[in-house]
């Protein structure tokens, strides 16, 4: 890929913009110092108009006048040549210099004057609203990662290109209500007019704003750096308190950690009504979706662990990712496995009454153990050639969870301590540059016992992982692929001490009498040994190594099972083993019998009033969602007992499932009561409550239409939440395949609403939940003539693979599990 800072290296940015929310306009000026080093420059500069280009250069013997340039502008990039008749003194002075750090090297300065308009599509520099009272509120904001600043303001928009930004923006549009806040905390204020303190060496997708009517809480941490969260006036104000709480104290635990100290002197953190993303890690402007962030005093456990890892996860990107930034996207995981695996150990650090590793070992490994058993896949660091495929890097499964367990192991190699001291020098040394995995290895390798670059580039670079067989005292390993194709045995990973907790990035494959023994001896081992042992069964089984009948054994026998940990991975389980009972059918209605007579006894002691034991709020939840799939009559019955019209005041914990009894009972009566409810509420967690259980649930066929026309009525599901909605239909089988319809019928409305950053969700989504071959031809016969679509290519090659092996799981196993049941439920 072409690399704009082969042509110019900026050292500074002075950028004034005039941002009109009303209007929808942006405009301004662009002053960009640096060196240039080609005969020509390019800027990256999306859908603007470009008024100007006007260059000066530091001769001497002038007074540094700004002087027209010749340009040539395509809509996506602004071309300058410097030849003679476009710039002599700059042509004569500087061409083909390559000592871009030379002192003696003069910096050129180029003007662009542009225009352009605020996006809708949560990219750039785009508007945002909330209703208060009636009343539509706007902010203007920004998400520039990967590679959208280029959308607000002329650049050199690449990781390597860093530079001082000095930002000033005029507002013509301000009100008394509105906050104006950037990277950096304001220096100067004169009207309409603000200007902030100089940013750091930083690069250009890091750089925010935020615009608009906000609310804030504040507090200044033992370092001295004022953490500040703001949230819109129609949220209530204490539900910024524990996100700044968080925030406070975890930058206090990372200045520990990474030896190096927040190197700003404020922290704010916003969640905005639309946003894209889960989260974004600007530089000392953290933007979030307000799901995200906000948190009121009775939360439930799920949304305060979500609140807390994400926010540790954010604030770590501080040092992995702002201060110290990959060389390219190619490295992204030098951010993203960092800050996930390291919002683990401060979340539970900080508050380890939440539990959150439980979390990450039924969750993150869960789901890269799965993602990356697909032919396909993409390694942890893959290379990316254009623009577009830059998307497809934002693997969650892969680049996050993956690569944060292969951290997991490396740290547990190396010992906490050692590590925390590679990682310190590495900050120390590579402050406001880029790096490459190399350095990373580098910087960790003095403070360990083995070859790091060596155990650990395999990892990273290489797809898939192992399943291990033991013979005496070693280990056979082959590639482990849960979709189908072969391991033609070529790929072999270094492998540490083999352990059966969860750190190592393998599956072991036991034989029948050793899987037996180690379950007699289940209540003896350590919590990451349990989880362990019924993971890789449970995987192994989706891949035909072991019978997924023999799964129905499992559940019986942990029948009465007091971890939640443990029920965790048991409900995914069950989950899988639903793939072979079709909706009603007498199939399903043996399995959901079965489920009944195993769980009778946890089911009749569920515990409905407060918890706050987090072992027992998890475990609850899960049998609860559990008894509404087995239709457990008695306990629907007690979650209706608690059902109130007031939904606000429901436990946050219960309400969930209370809202899934009342559906299951009345739809009919509830309906367009929470649609309304829905639509109005600004209550994020009660509103994403509301639109799993419409959409996910509803049985009525007009329901189920309206909940289908919802997909292109954007005034009703924001485009943020679009995606939701979309797998809620998905999972309800009474639309999944209308709804996969609908995604081949309005493609193209998808591609403008959600740009090439998330498109390729919705065909990885829809290829997860297909069932039946009526439902994989729909999906074979769009997508066949998308397959060399660069940001599609991957995601369609792994689809095909994954629908066909399940649908030939499905039809092999099915018969065993039907057998199975019988006898089972027969001899209850």
């Amino acid at each position: 890929m072409e690399r704009f800072l082969d042509y110019f290296k900026p050292s500074n940015y002075t950028i004034d913009l005039e941002i009109d929310r009303h209007k929808k306009s942006l405009k301004g000026k662009v002053r960009v110092s640096g060196v240039v080093c080609s005969e020509c420059v390019k800027f990256h500069a999306v859908a603007m108009k470009i008024k100007s280009v006007e260059f000066s250069a530091d001769d001497p013997f002038s007074q540094n006048p700004l002087k027209p340039c010749r340009f040539e502008y395509d809509d996506e990039t602004i071309m300058i040549p410097t030849d003679r008749e476009n710039a002599p003194y700059f042509y004569t002075s500087h061409k083909f210099d390559e000592r871009s750090g030379d002192s003696e090297i003069h910096s050129t300065d180029f003007v662009i004057t542009f225009e352009t308009k605020l996006k809708e599509n949560m990219q750039g520099c785009y508007l945002s609203s909330y209703d208060l009272g009636g009343e539509k509120k706007f902010l203007a904001t920004t998400q520039f990662e990967s590679h959208y600043a280029r959308e607000a303001f002329p650049c050199i928009d690449e990781p390597a290109a860093k530079a001082i930004f000095f930002v000033n923006l005029d507002i013509p549009d301000l009100s008394p209500e509105d906050v104006v806040l950037f990277n950096t905390p304001l220096s100067s204020h004169y009207g309409t007019r603000y200007s902030f303190e100089p940013t750091p060496r930083m690069s250009t997708y890091l750089l925010a704003w935020v615009i608009g009517p906000l609310q804030s809480v504040s507090t200044v941490n033992k370092n001295g750096v004022q953490v500040s969260s703001y949230c819109a006036l129609n949220q209530p104000l204490e539900s910024l308190l524990f996100a700044n709480e968080v925030a406070t104290r975890a930058l206090e635990y990372y200045d520990e950690k990474f030896g190096e100290q927040c190197p700003l002197s404020k922290l704010d953190q916003v969640a905005l009504p639309d946003f894209e993303a889960g989260a974004m890690e600007n530089w000392g402007l953290v933007t979030y979706r307000e799901s995200m962030m906000l948190a009121g005093p009775d939360a439930s456990l799920d949304l305060k662990r979500t609140v807390s890892t994400t926010v540790t996860h954010e604030l770590s990107h501080q040092w992995f990712g702002d201060l110290v930034t990959m060389a390219w996207w190619d490295g992204l995981w030098l951010n993203e496995s960092f800050a996930t695996i390291m919002e683990y150990y401060a979340a539970d650090a900080l508050y380890p009454e939440l539990g959150v590793w439980e979390d990450f070992f039924t969750g993150d490994c869960l789901a890269a153990l799965k993602r990356d058993a697909l032919s396909g896949v993409q390694a942890v660091q893959q290379e990316v050639q254009y623009p577009a495929e830059i998307a497809t890097l934002f693997d969650a499964a892969i680049v996050y969870a993956k690569g944060a367990r292969l951290i997991l192991m490396l740290v547990r190699l190396m010992g906490e301590d050692n590590f925390y001291s590679g990682m310190r020098y590495y900050f120390d040394k590579h402050k406001y540059q880029n790096t490459t995995g190399d350095d990373l290895w580098s910087a960790l390798q003095p403070h360990a016992d083995f070859d790091v670059k060596k155990f650990m580039q395999v990892w990273i670079t290489q797809p898939g992982y192992p399943i291990l067989e033991a013979h005496g005292n070693d280990w056979s390993e082959k590639r482990f692929l849960i979709a189908g194709g072969t391991d033609d045995g070529s790929k072999k990973w270094p492998l540490p001490e083999v352990k059966d907790d969860m750190s190592g990035h393998y599956l072991i494959k036991l034989s029948m009498n050793e899987f037996s023994e180690k379950l007699s001896k289940f209540v003896e081992m350590e919590s990451e040994q349990k989880l362990r042992l019924l993971i890789d069964r449970m995987l192994l089984a989706k891949a035909g190594e072991v019978e997924s009948a023999s799964l129905l054994d499992l559940i019986s026998q942990f029948a009465n099972e007091k971890s939640s940990a443990v029920w965790e991975i048991l409900a995914n389980i069950i989950g899988d083993l639903k793939l072979f009972c079709p909706p009603e059918t007498a199939l399903a209605d043996n399995y959901k019998k079965f489920l009944r007579e195993s769980l009778s006894e946890q089911f009749a002691e569920i515990d409905f009033g407060a918890l706050s034991d987090s072992n027992q709020l998890v475990l609850r939840s899960i049998l609860l969602s559990i008894a509404y799939y087995a239709e457990d009559q008695p306990t629907l019955k007690r979650l209706l007992k608690l059902y109130q019209s007031d939904l606000s005041k429901l436990d946050a914990d219960l309400r969930p499932h209370i809202l899934s009894a009342k559906l299951y009972f009345d739809e009919e009566i509830v309906f367009a009561d929470w649609l309304e409810y829905y639509r109005t509420t600004s209550n994020p967690e009660l509103k994403h409550s509301l639109l799993a259980e419409l959409a996910g649930s509803v049985k009525e066929e007009r329901h189920c239409q309206r909940m289908l026309d919802l997909l292109k009525k954007p005034e009703i599901v924001r485009p943020q939440d679009h995606i939701y909605l979309y797998i809620y239909l998905l999972r309800n089988f009474r639309t999944r395949e209308r709804t996969l319809i609908w995604l081949t019928e309005n493609w193209e409305y998808l591609v403008g609403l959600t740009g090439d950053k998330s498109v390729e969700d919705y065909p990885r989504y829809a290829a997860n939940l297909i069932r039946t071959a009526s439902e994989a031809k729909v999906f074979h016969d769009f997508f066949q003539t998308k397959r060399d679509v660069p940001v599609l290519k991957r995601t369609l090659e792994i689809a095909e693979t994954e629908i066909s092996a399940r649908l030939k799981l499905i039809e092999h196993e099915q018969p065993l599990i039907k057998e199975k049941l019988n006898k089972l439920t027969k001899e209850k």
